[in-house]
C-alpha cells in the first residue's frame, strides 16, 4: 500500500512528460508527446486522487464503465468488494 500510495502522490506531482519519458518503454509504438498529453490530461480530470481509499462513488462509477462496455453482468455491493485500506 506504501508503494502505491507514494505512485498516486508521483502520479499528481511529476510533470507529465516526466512521467511519459519513464513510461515510453511500456508503449514503445506511441509518441511520448501523446504520452504526455495523455498523462497530462489524466492530471487535470484528478484520476489520481492523492488518497488511495476506494469510495462508494469511485466504485460504482468504475461499475458504470465496466456495465457500458458490457464486461460485467453483475453489480456486486461496495462491502463485497472493497476493504478499508490499512492504516
Amino acid at each position: 500500500m506504501r508503494a502505491y500510495w507514494k505512485t498516486r502522490i508521483y502520479m499528481n506531482e511529476t510533470p507529465a512528460a516526466e512521467i511519459g519519458k519513464a513510461q515510453k518503454q511500456y508503449f514503445p509504438h506511441i509518441d511520448e508527446n501523446v504520452l504526455a498529453d495523455c498523462i497530462a490530461t489524466y492530471q487535470k480530470l484528478g484520476c489520481w486522487t492523492p488518497h488511495v481509499k476506494i469510495t462508494p462513488a469511485a466504485f460504482e462509477a468504475a461499475l458504470d464503465v465496466f456495465d457500458h462496455n458490457g464486461l460485467i453482468n453483475r453489480r456486486y455491493n461496495y462491502d463485497q468488494i472493497c476493504v478499508a485500506p490499512p492504516t
